[in-house]
């Protein structure tokens, strides 16, 4: 009796020491696991929201774009300086509220219906005028302006305005480089007609 008694201890005490075993194995291979795979979805889930973060601010760029060309199409016959302030103010409204991007340049011009398409502040010599960002706002810094008597904008005949707009997203995490993305839009609009003699 003494004897199976002892046997059944010794059996149950190394299923027991093999059990513990075999569990500090496991918690062993997860910790493994763990250290291979959890910089892998930290990797993930911050270029998500890096990239997220990017799509949603050219998003906004697009509309800073569409708000600029919009606004100008509807000065189609007014003087040179009218014209630009009507598509400055829109894209202040609209760029100047990036969350994580600074806007660059933009660029005012005659899109000669869609032959002309600068995208940067060396093509833009004639008909088009430079906007800068100077921390604040977009100001007005070179090119040409487009002269009123040059606009045709009578109803079915009108030329197009287009706007260019430049910025730069830095990311934040600096996970994926300290460099950042350049984002940019561009939108083109007929003018609207003007009414009466002298349209175009």
């Amino acid at each position: 009796m003494k004897g199976s008694w002892g046997r059944r201890l010794g059996i149950a005490l190394r299923a027991r020491g093999s059990r513990a075993a075999r569990d500090r194995r496991q918690r062993g291979a997860v910790l493994v696991e763990a250290t291979l795979i959890l910089p892998l979805i930290a990797l993930l889930t911050f270029g998500a929201m890096e990239y997220g973060l990017a799509f949603n601010e050219q998003g906004d760029l697009r509309s800073a774009a569409r708000s600029g060309a919009r606004a100008a199409s509807t000065q189609p016959k007014a003087p040179n300086a009218d014209f630009e302030q009507a598509a400055i103010d829109a894209l202040n409204g609209s760029a100047g509220n990036l969350p994580n991007a600074t806007p660059t340049f933009a660029l005012v011009y005659d899109a000669q219906d869609g032959m002309f398409e600068p995208t940067s502040t060396g093509e833009c010599v004639s008909d088009c005028r430079i906007l800068t960002w100077d921390g604040d706002e977009f100001v007005a810094t070179g090119g040409a302006g487009w002269d009123p008597d040059d606009r045709a904008a009578c109803a079915g005949n009108s030329d197009r305005v287009g706007v260019y707009v430049e910025a730069h997203h830095g990311f934040f995490t600096g996970l994926f480089g300290s460099d950042g993305l350049d984002l940019n839009a561009r939108a083109v609009m007929a003018l609207e007609p003007f009414p009466g003699d002298g349209c175009g």
